[in-house]
This record gives structure tokens, C-alpha cells and sequence, in this order.
């Protein structure tokens, strides 16, 4: 193959490339969604709390900001939780149990 056939062909190869990447990116019947993906969010720490890493919290939703609690007692708060996780959150029974990944000292937050 010379360099002229390469040049012909080109076209119709990007054309080729062009059209499989649609196909890819177009729903049919089979197509599938992850279900059970993890969410995480930061959380600000009530004073006088100290997390640690791993433990387990309930999480409710109350008026549009998502609360962390152990037993009675509410331990977090996050304000700006994602919408998603609030709606998950509705969605299902209206609480859901939450880990602790990372605490971060300085700020005084944790990620969930």
C-alpha cells in the first residue's frame, strides 16, 4: 500500500470510527446501569465528637441537609450533600447506615 491508498481510505475510516463511537454511546434494550454505586460526602462534626475512622453512623435527611446520628444523638451534619444521595436517601425508607473513610482534623470534617 502506497501512501496515496492510505490517503483514500482515510476517509471512510473515520467514518467507521465516527459511527461505531455513536453506537456505543446509544441506549438499547440491554443496556445496564450500575445500581449499587458508593457515594461519599463531607460532613461537618458536631463539637465535642471524635470520629474515628470505620464507624458506622445512621444517616437521615431533614430539610434538605443529611444528618449523621448515633442512637439519639446527632454527631454531623452535611449541608451540602448531593442531591442524588438525598434522593436515594427519600427514596428509600428515608435513613441508610454510613462509614466513616477519612476524618480530617483541622477542619474538624469527616468523609462519608
Amino acid at each position: 500500500m502506497g501512501a496515496e491508498e492510505l490517503k483514500k481510505r482515510r476517509r471512510s475510516h473515520d467514518k467507521y470510527i465516527d459511527r461505531q463511537r455513536v453506537a456505543l454511546a446509544t441506549l438499547d434494550l440491554f443496556t445496564r446501569f450500575p445500581e449499587d454505586q458508593p457515594r461519599s460526602f463531607i460532613a461537618v462534626m458536631e463539637k465535642g465528637v471524635a470520629p474515628s475512622v470505620g464507624s458506622d453512623h445512621i444517616l437521615q435527611a431533614d430539610k434538605g441537609k443529611l444528618l449523621g446520628c448515633v442512637g439519639n444523638s446527632v454527631q454531623f451534619s452535611a449541608p451540602n450533600a448531593s442531591s442524588d444521595i438525598l434522593k436515594a436517601l427519600s427514596a428509600g425508607t428515608g435513613i441508610a447506615v454510613g462509614e466513616i473513610i477519612r476524618v480530617n482534623p483541622l477542619s474538624n470534617t469527616v468523609i462519608k
